[in-house]
């Protein structure tokens, strides 16, 4: 019984120091911290991302015109597929003419998309006079960017405040704009 006693003892021993000592065990803390944050992405990842598209139903426009430059107005149409609201941050997004970068900004998307459904956001790019395409006439143009938004629930809230979990959806569109057209009031 003693020498089985002291077998055992000599075996746990043996675990201890060979457990102990291992790579693994030395990462264990950290696993154990990670694993409930893995946890908590993936519960808040429950939600679909919006999409969004140029809105080819609606070309770009000329919102104002001066010796400056011009200023144009893009349409996206956004779709929410969830059944929960989805507030939007920002939009970040390039403007191209004739292959010439003309506009790059960030602005606030000042809207929620709600439950689904599907709304229209109106992007405005200011393009200087001293921009190396023609100012008038038909030119193709390209915009393309990414829109911030906030999943639902307050965790969702609280990662994407911290900035452990902010979410993005990309788009992009190309066509033709016509800058001879008379700015709409």
């Amino acid at each position: 019984m003693v020498s089985s006693r002291k077998n055992v003892s000599s075996r746990l021993a043996l675990f201890r120091t060979r457990f102990l000592t291992s790579p693994l065990c030395s990462q264990m803390p950290r696993l154990l911290l990670a694993l409930p944050l893995v946890f908590l992405l993936t519960a808040c990842s429950s939600s679909r991302p919006p999409t969004f598209a140029v809105a080819e139903s609606t070309p770009p426009t000329v919102s104002d015109r001066t010796d400056q430059g011009i200023a144009l107005l893009f349409t996206l149409s956004a779709q929410n597929d969830n059944d929960v609201a989805l507030p939007l941050r920002d939009v970040e997004y390039t403007v191209e003419l004739d292959g010439w970068k003309v506009f790059s900004g960030t602005r606030s998307a000042e809207a929620t998309l709600r439950r689904l459904g599907t709304q229209q956001i109106t992007l405005p790019a200011v393009i200087a006079g001293s921009v190396p395409s023609p100012a008038t006439g038909r030119v193709p143009y390209r915009i393309s960017g990414t829109v911030t938004y906030v999943t639902p629930g307050q965790i969702a809230e609280i990662l994407f405040d911290t900035g452990v979990r902010v979410p993005t959806a990309s788009f992009s569109g190309q066509g033709e704009v016509d800058l001879s057209q008379q700015p709409i009031p």
